[in-house]
């Protein structure tokens, strides 16, 4: 006589539930990459253009500087307001080309958006950041 008694009816059934939860899980992330990748292409989008309104926005306070330059008065000469106004501009147009050029190159390749996402936004942040700074700045030379 042989004790090969085969599977309880208990064991086949968590088996089945197993499998079952395996493949929801698999699903659901399936779905929710989908729901991510889905809307990539309008928020690269979105984002070129405020890069590109950003973009505008530097060459207009460029020349504004540069009249300020030309007809610059004692206190703005060798002031720490534009020592620091200059640096701000820089960093700007650093975190400015370094989004453009990552959302550049991930921008042909939105299945890829949700791994990319994090370093575009980051540097988008800082453009943000650096203009509030700038801001403070220019609001800091009017009034001493």
């Amino acid at each position: 006589m042989s004790d090969d008694q085969g599977d309880s009816p208990l064991s086949t059934i968590s088996n089945v539930v197993g499998l079952l939860t395996f493949t929801l899980g698999l699903l659901t992330l399936v779905v929710t990459f989908l729901s991510i990748t889905h809307s990539a292409e309008r928020e690269i989008e979105d984002i070129r253009e405020k890069l590109q309104a950003r973009e505008s926005h530097i060459r207009e306070i460029e020349c504004h500087f540069k009249k300020l330059d030309t007809e610059a008065h004692s206190d703005w000469e060798g002031s720490q307001s534009k020592i620091d106004f200059l640096m701000t501009l820089r960093k700007i147009k650093h975190h400015h080309q370094k989004a453009t050029a990552a959302l550049d190159m991930n921008s042909k390749k939105h299945y890829w958006w949700w791994y990319n996402r994090p370093d575009v936004m980051g540097a988008v942040a800082a453009i943000e950041t650096q203009f509030q700074h700038l801001n403070t700045i220019q609001l800091t030379f009017l009034l001493t």
